[in-house]
């Protein structure tokens, strides 16, 4: 715990991921930031790196699913563990090395001055990001922006993000989304909860040589089934969410 009271770890989900994981649990070791390992399904193999990995570098925990449970799934078991431990906040971070770790330090530091919100990286792509996934993004934001009544999340798929656990925690372990529509879900289930949101510019890059877990099909439905179940819950949180915008306005 520091002086600010902020017992921060990471949680890194890993699916097929294993071989960039290392690099990942390096750079958060190096930042003396905790890592909570979670092995959500892999291979035998892959699952043989993963305890390596954690043999090797102190201060690394690895959670391990038996099958592979999604994402949502993965952070759960993240999220539990961290609480479990003490810890105070937990950031998320993949395991597949796109997210520039050299932004973690500055994003501490927000934690620090703001430890009751949600701080958020949105992504600033370079040249190697997919095209579609880029227009996929935005589709997204737009129906965010419908389902929270607000333009104030730039971003709800970028999964770099520190959690405040006394706070989330208790919204998180009631998702309904245990795959790839867990970021999107996460983020509006907190705006409708209240915690206030912080957004900083995170650069992102697409490996040539790397492994997606995103399957365009089956994917891109179970995210707009993701979307058709907010925007029902939007409807019936309506006068919750306008009686408090109200009363914030006062």
């Amino acid at each position: 715990v520091d002086s600010a009271g902020v017992k921060i770890c990471a949680i890194v989900p890993v699916y097929r991921h294993e071989k960039t994981s290392r690099r990942v649990v390096e750079s958060l070791v190096n930042l003396n930031v905790p890592v909570i390992l979670i092995d959500d399904g892999n291979a035998p193999e892959g699952h043989e790196i993963l305890v390596q990995i954690a043999k090797d570098f102190a201060d690394v925990e690895l959670v391990t699913h038996k099958c592979n449970r999604g994402k949502g799934a993965a952070m759960r078991s993240g999220m539990e563990a961290a609480v479990a431990a003490g810890f105070t906040h937990a950031l998320q971070v993949d395991a597949d090395g796109q997210h520039d770790m050299e932004a973690i330090p500055f994003f501490i530091n927000e934690v620090r001055e703001h430890p009751d919100d949600l701080i958020c990286g949105y992504p600033e792509y370079d040249e190697s990001v997919p095209k579609a996934r880029e227009q996929g993004r935005k589709i997204t934001n737009f129906w965010v922006a419908i389902e929270t009544l607000s333009l104030k999340i730039p971003d709800a798929m970028c999964g770099f993000r520190i959690y405040p656990l006394s706070l989330s925690w208790p919204v998180m372990k009631c998702l309904h989304n245990n795959r790839m529509g867990v970021d999107i879900e996460s983020i509006v289930r907190l705006a409708w909860a209240g915690l206030q949101m912080r957004f900083f510019p995170i650069k992102v890059r697409y490996p040539e040589d790397g492994v997606s877990n995103f399957r365009m099909f089956h994917d891109n439905v179970v995210i707009s089934m993701t979307h058709t179940m907010l925007c029902f819950g939007m409807l019936i949180r309506l006068p919750l969410i306008l009686i408090r915008r109200l009363f914030k306005k006062k």
